[in-house]
């Protein structure tokens, strides 16, 4: 893994800065690199920001301000009007149901420029890095398990209180094309949590991606990337 993510960030003509200590910071590190490659193999063009001390640095844990790490923008031109998105690490996100409260997911596409730095979010004035709910365009999870019911559930309440949208089947189709919410599970599923990834699927325009730790660099191919759901409303089809 650590290859894998130094490689990738050299493709951009920077290095890694090496904070992670954990197997578990590497898989998440890597899960970024293929929402990256997401976008990259969608026809957006990629480049790096906010490098520290040169280095990129992913931000591995919900604390800190973002301002500290660095993230990716995404470019993407369609019939001539330029999109620029931010593809960012465990930045926190408020809730479509409460302005006061957020959630941090472990991967946030938001509109360029729409990070915000506040104090008094804390008892303490820790300053709180954050993006307000218009400006979410789309997020993943990532956890290192063996997917099991609860997991995958859990994943479904995140949905409904950053995008109820998709839990209500009303998303519009965002353009230019993004990555539907998506949950990104290490681990092998059995035919239970199978059936779990069948039903869900068939409700809400997500993605439940198992036994990513070997199969991540398939399923985010060229050849099987459009297998991936896009953001929007199911079809007529999937439709139960």
């Amino acid at each position: 893994m650590k290859k894998e993510i130094t490689s990738f960030v050299n493709k951009f003509k920077a290095t890694v800065a090496n904070q992670a200590n954990r197997i578990s910071d590497y898989f998440e590190m890597c899960c970024f690199n293929y929402i990256v490659k997401f976008y990259e193999r969608n026809g957006y063009t990629l480049s790096i920001h906010n490098l520290q001390q040169g280095k990129y640095r992913y931000k591995c844990s919900t604390s800190g301000i973002q301002d500290n790490f660095s993230h990716f923008r995404a470019t993407k031109t369609e019939d001539e009007k330029k999109y620029e998105f931010e593809i960012h690490h465990n930045l926190a996100v408020q809730s479509y149901h409460d302005d006061e409260i957020f959630t941090t997911p472990d991967i946030a596409v938001i509109k360029k420029g729409k990070v915000k730095t506040t104090i008094g979010h804390y008892d303490t004035q820790t300053r709180f890095s954050h993006t307000l709910q218009p400006d979410l365009i789309t997020f993943c999870e990532v956890k290192q398990f063996n997917p099991f019911p609860e997991l995958v559930f859990n994943f479904i309440g995140i949905v409904n209180e950053l995008r109820p949208d998709i839990i209500s089947n009303t998303a519009k189709e965002i353009k230019p094309k993004h990555l539907a919410p998506s949950l990104m599970i290490s681990g092998k599923p059995n035919k239970h949590t199978l059936k779990i990834k069948k039903s869900l699927e068939s409700r809400y325009c997500i993605n439940l991606i198992y036994d990513i730790f070997y199969s991540g660099a398939e399923t985010f191919s060229k050849n099987k990337i459009d297998d991936l759901r896009a953001t929007g409303k199911l079809t007529t089809d999937e439709e139960i």
